[in-house]
């Protein structure tokens, strides 16, 4: 199931990167979507409606948005996802360019929670694969 997971969860990444938009027939409807810490309007967001917000937000506030995954790794009932996220800020010509990394865990083929880290070491120490 592991393998599975993971291309699932690559082809549900294509998708946002491509439509803007969540690929709700992964995501569980009582997800919680956790987002970095070390950010100033850190928040936990709930529910399919919660993640739409926190998209919205994202994508509103970026012009030609782009997310490319750089690396996934099978944690069993998680998915680390190493990201590259790159635009311009909307209404500017200040180019971002940062990596993030996600830690999705995954029941019954769903997602029902993700964590966001601002290193993929961090990421791979919170499921017990440190470099």
């Amino acid at each position: 199931m592991s393998e599975e997971n993971v291309e699932r969860v690559r082809e549900s990444y294509e998708f946002v990167d491509r439509e803007h938009e969540l690929d709700f027939d992964l995501l569980h409807p009582d997800i919680r979507w956790h987002t970095r810490a070390d950010l100033p309007d850190t928040a936990t967001h709930r529910g399919h409606d919660g993640a739409t917000t926190l998209m919205a937000e994202w994508f509103g506030a970026f012009d030609d948005l782009r997310v490319d995954v750089e690396e996934l790794i099978d944690a069993g009932d998680r998915v680390v996802v190493v990201l590259r996220l790159h635009g311009r800020a909307r209404g500017s010509a200040h180019e971002v360019d940062m990596s993030e990394t996600h830690v999705l865990t995954m029941r019954d083929g769903k997602v029902t929670e993700i964590h966001e880290y601002p290193t993929k070491a961090e990421a791979l120490k919170v499921v017990g694969l440190d470099e």
